[in-house]
């Protein structure tokens, strides 16, 4: 009967700390370590896009699985950029799950291949903005937009080869872990009696 505790507890523990690759337009995404509030996820933006306003749907959104109840709060980035034409680097726009925008460049004039390194992590909260939570499906959403449409539904700006983004966070227990968690204590502890 002890070892079936201890398989108990043992799989409970995996549950919780499953390590997911995950895939996105055949573009590969580690999590690691998962379940962990230092977990970090890395990106790569390579190609993806900027073609119109906010909202538009024109704008290209990458939605990544990230786990039921995230929290991210910090990004890092290493981006190579280039703007189309008369479009400025500072009007293409990352908007993180509706709630955060980063604009990676600030320049006021087209660029070619541009690079824009954060060199660390930017932790949220102490940039002044709160950490963004994800949504209960677990899906992070990030739409790639512009500020400013020089180049109507044709593109502003895209992301060349090499071009990353990392997210810090971590991935609450759901319910269910907890009470398989609170469960495997119970059973280990009235057996021990």
């Amino acid at each position: 009967m002890k070892s079936i505790s201890l398989v108990i507890m043992a799989a409970t523990a995996g549950l919780a700390t499953a390590n997911p690759v995950l895939s996105q337009q055949e573009t590969p995404h580690a999590f690691e370590p998962a379940g962990t509030p230092s977990a970090s996820m890395t990106i790569d933006v390579s190609g993806w896009q900027f073609n119109d306003a906010q909202g538009s749907g024109l704008n290209q959104v990458l939605s990544i699985f990230v786990g039921h109840n995230a929290i991210i709060t910090g990004i890092a980035w290493n981006l190579n950029l280039t703007s189309i034409g008369a479009s400025w680097g500072s009007e293409a726009v990352m908007l993180f799950e509706g709630q955060i925008n980063l604009t990676v460049s600030g320049d006021a004039a087209p660029v070619s291949n541009q690079n824009y390194d954060s060199m660390g992590v930017v932790d949220l909260t102490d940039a002044g903005v709160p950490n963004i939570i994800v949504s209960p499906d677990g899906i992070l959403d990030i739409e790639f937009f512009e500020t400013f449409v020089d180049n109507a539904g044709t593109g502003d700006a895209f992301f060349e080869p090499n071009s990353i983004i990392t997210i810090y966070g971590g991935v609450l227990p759901t319910p269910n872990t907890l009470a398989l968690i609170g469960l495997a204590g119970l059973y280990s502890g009235r057996r021990r009696r």
